[in-house]
């Protein structure tokens, strides 16, 4: 038996008197099934028995002191944890590699849950170790849980919206130049404010919109070059119900809807992070990116700037909260929405509360000019702007009025942006999309027949074919969703997301 010497005593790492025995025990506190974070290695006692079930998709161990574990991979036969490829050791990682390993291993469609098992002889004796390990794994896990409940929403749509883009993406070939000077509006109520702001600084400047703040700046006579979309849901044309000058050009990710790519013939498709999106900007077209992890339409605007090369940006009713508890400026689509619905009994300021207090964690915080109210989400989507400017290294002057503050940058580049790279455009593409289309289709028809455990079933594949069915995991989310609480091996999730993709696939190219 191992055991550990600290401050002059001995501490053993498992039971003294039957260790496989106390081992077993671990199953009925955790049952067998799902992602496993072994907190503390030891002798592997506690995490022998789970390797028997094919339900385990995969068990990460956490440990401190290469020494330690040198003595004790001289002492115990470990060849049975060590060769299950369902295994991964990590010691003393600093807190990036936990949270990469975490983000690349975990696919909460097919890893199901997710557990953390601590060895507590272990544990005890690193504390601090264990608890830097944990709360490293709970900031990983806000992301995964966050974009897990994005692909259980969004997952279907995202790739029926793709295939429907295909035929005008293949023909699209507008272009975008690059700029220094950038001016973006969100739908924010300061925006209301800053509309003569906005005519007196884009002379030389882009002015780029927010699908939301569109009708806004057209009922002020304000044109602009630009206007991004990046929402996947049909709503995102209510943005539009005013119209689309001709002049415009339309930048939209690939997933949206096919609709908005009929209201211009300007218009720039881009790859965002959603699998199949990527897959085709690979293997078709290549499509320019931008960064939408913000996951907001605003976040997506500084990130095509960024890309055109902008040195300035101004930014206008970005105001990330409810100031005195208005939600949007006046002329947004809710507006028109909900006075057709109002009369004497439901008053448009009615409509507007129940939109704002209803199904909300809102936060009240008061400032010079009154209370702001700011949803949770809209506190996420502010840091990461932040976040994005601070990398960017730009000088981003936002035009804040009553909204939450922005906190700024207000300092020069470091060095010369290149231009000469900053063409917004798609590139060549490699075949008709049909012909891209029919090839994807074979591909994943050919996959090979998944069985459990999954994880060992992805160590079997190519690289490719890896990739294929990386392209279809935000539907296995809708698919574990559309189960509830009926248990469907990973296996057979994959199954039918490549089954539900072929008939898609399918139709599409008969329709076409």
């Amino acid at each position: 038996m191992v055991c550990i010497e600290q401050a002059h005593r001995l501490y053993p790492l498992h039971s003294l008197v039957d260790p496989e025995k106390e081992g077993v025990r671990f199953l009925k506190t955790y049952p067998p099934k799902g992602f496993f974070i072994f907190l503390g290695l030891g002798c592997g006692y506690h995490i022998v028995p789970f390797l028997e079930y094919k339900e385990v998709t995969a068990l990460l161990i956490l440990d401190t002191g290469i020494e330690l574990l040198r003595a004790i991979l001289g002492r115990i036969d470990l060849r049975k944890l060590l060769l299950d490829p369902r295994v991964s050791i990590l010691i003393d990682p600093p807190p990036e590699t936990l949270r990469e390993f975490l983000l690349t291993h975990y696919i909460p469609s097919i890893s199901g849950d997710i557990k953390t098992v601590p060895l507590r002889s272990r544990v005890n004796l690193v504390k601090d170790f264990f608890q830097s390990c944990f709360d490293t794994f709970q900031e990983g896990m806000e992301t995964l849980s966050h974009d897990f409940t994005v692909q259980t929403q969004f997952g279907k749509k995202w790739f029926i919206n793709s295939l429907a883009n295909l035929p005008i993406a293949e023909i699209a070939t507008h272009t975008l130049s690059p700029k220094k000077k950038v001016l973006i509006t969100a739908a924010g109520p300061s925006l209301e404010a800053s509309i003569e702001h906005i005519r007196n600084e884009r002379r030389e400047g882009l002015l780029i919109a927010t699908d939301t703040s569109l009708p806004v700046l057209l009922e002020n006579d304000l044109i602009p070059e630009v206007v991004i979309s990046i929402d996947c849901q049909h709503i995102s044309y209510h943005h539009f119900l005013s119209g689309l000058p001709r002049e415009v050009t339309l930048v939209l990710d690939l997933a949206s809807p096919p609709l908005l790519a009929r209201l211009s013939q300007k218009i720039i498709f881009f790859a965002s992070a959603h699998p199949f999106c990527r897959y085709v900007s690979t293997y078709w077209r290549k499509f320019p990116s931008i960064d939408t992890s913000g996951g907001n339409v605003t976040h997506a605007a500084v990130s095509l700037a960024i890309t055109l090369g902008a040195d300035q940006i101004y930014l206008y009713g970005a105001d990330f909260s409810f100031p005195r508890g208005k939600s949007y400026a006046r002329g947004t689509y809710l507006y028109p929405y909900f006075l057709s619905h109002s009369n004497r009994y439901l008053p448009l300021e009615t409509s507007f509360s129940h939109f704002l207090f209803s199904n909300q964690k809102l936060e009240r915080r008061r400032g010079n000019k009154g209370i702001r109210y700011i949803p949770l989400r809209m506190e996420h989507y502010r840091l990461h702007l932040e976040t994005l400017i601070e990398k960017s290294n730009i000088l981003v002057l936002p035009f804040v009025v009553e909204g939450e503050p922005i906190r700024g940058f207000p300092h020069p580049p470091k060095h010369e942006r290149s231009l000469t790279k900053s063409i917004f455009s798609a590139g060549p593409i490699s075949c008709s999309w049909k012909e891209f289309l029919q090839a994807y289709k074979q591909d994943i028809q050919n996959l090979p027949f998944p069985f459990d455990p999954v994880i060992s079933y992805l160590d079997s594949l190519s690289l490719n074919q890896r990739n294929l069915w990386t392209t279809l995991l935000p539907i296995s989310a809708v698919i574990r969703k559309e189960h509830g609480k009926e248990d469907i091996s990973p296996s057979t999730l994959l199954l039918e997301s490549r089954t539900w993709a072929l008939e898609k696939i399918e139709r599409y190219l008969i329709d076409w």
